[in-house]
């Protein structure tokens, strides 16, 4: 998710220390930026900007104030919900999301896997105990 994806990002990088955990930026709910009317190019779901939780916010958390990496994480994920969409509603392959954000079918395929249907072991690693 990190590197290959470009989802996951590390907590404020500072004092020079390796980031342990990295998170995803939310995709704020989406049907409350459906029902403020702001919807996106796509006439469905919302642009990047438009989402409840400001893209700044979230870039001082995360990206020391650097808002391109969040943007990029949130356009991706929004991109990827586009594709699923077009295929399971519409029942029609609609790649033209996916290619602004330079993913691929496979990418988005694997992408929806592990963000939206996710089992418990693919989703947290938890320790084995000793016994």
């Amino acid at each position: 998710m990190a590197m290959e994806w470009k989802l996951a990002l590390p907590l404020h990088p500072e004092y020079r220390t390796l980031p342990m955990v990295w998170y995803v930026p939310p995709l704020s709910p989406i049907q409350s930026a459906a029902d403020a009317g702001e919807l996106g190019s796509n006439g469905i779901l919302p642009d990047v900007e438009s989402l409840r939780i400001p893209v700044q916010y979230l870039a001082n958390l995360l990206t020391a104030g650097d808002t391109k990496p969040v943007l990029r994480a949130l356009k991706r994920m929004l991109a990827m919900r586009h594709y699923k969409r077009a295929e399971t509603v519409d029942g029609k392959v609609d790649t033209r999301a996916l290619e602004e954000v330079g993913l691929t079918e496979a990418q988005a395929q694997e992408m929806y896997r592990y963000l939206a249907i996710a089992n418990y072991e693919d989703r947290f690693v938890v320790p084995q105990q000793s016994s």
